[in-house]
């Protein structure tokens, strides 16, 4: 199946809404525990000085997750929606999460060079973020200016179907009692994802060999490694 771009912001009210009422604790969840695995394979440890980034936050989720598992680790989730971090940032006052903050910032415009941001991550994840850039590149030029020497990477995200049949049939699988909205952008996601082999030539390409590609299920693959 050719590859279908969608829009690489979540700008619409009901879709900032749907997004936010979702319950994605399951994949949400598995970032976190593959970041806690790959720690543990590495002998690190996380400490007070260490920071990291969750890049195309939407509205919060994960980074809330790791704050909260990592409270004395500075957080900071990165996404160029407005309506997107409103809701992230709504959230922060009825919790206890005091090491988290919220950048609004156009990834694409970090790998273009046209803004900088002066923090360097120790620890950068993403969740479902590489699928909506139009161009891949500007994604890996990111990571590349917002990371530190021996950064760690833990990047998550959808695998394309090899047809619209089979895409369907995944929609149907996994949010067959979801929202009409959240199944219509999860098809499209799934339009607009990257196959396994498509993502090991970005990262070759992108001189980031260093990262490892592994196909977790149908749904997804995980981006593993330390830069």
């Amino acid at each position: 199946m050719k590859r279908t771009p969608e829009p690489e912001l979540m700008q619409s009210p009901s879709q900032v809404r749907a997004y936010a009422d979702a319950d994605f604790s399951r994949s949400d969840s598995m970032v976190v525990k593959s970041l806690e695995k790959y720690l543990t394979k590495i002998g690190r440890t996380l400490n007070n000085n260490d920071l990291i980034f969750d890049i195309g936050c939407g509205p919060g989720n994960i980074a809330e997750r790791i704050a909260e598992n990592w409270p004395f680790v500075k957080v900071v989730g990165i996404d160029g929606s407005k309506g997107m971090l409103h809701e992230a940032e709504k959230k922060l006052s009825n919790n206890l999460t005091k090491n988290l903050t919220y950048e609004l910032i156009e990834i694409n415009s970090l790998a273009t060079g046209e803004i900088d941001f002066p923090l360097k991550a120790d620890v950068l994840v993403s969740n479902s973020a590489l699928h909506h850039f139009h161009d891949p590149s500007r994604f890996w030029g990111a990571l590349k200016k917002l990371g530190k020497t021996k950064c760690i990477h833990i990047h998550r995200d959808l695998i394309r179907p090899p047809s619209l049949e089979k895409a369907f049939d995944i929609k149907e699988k996994h949010l067959l009692n979801s929202p009409e909205i959240l199944k219509k952008d999860f098809y499209a996601s799934l339009k607009a994802s990257f196959t396994v082999n498509e993502v090991t030539q970005q990262i070759l390409d992108a001189g980031l060999s260093q990262l490892e590609v592994f196909q977790i299920d149908e749904l997804y693959f995980e981006i593993i490694g330390c830069i």
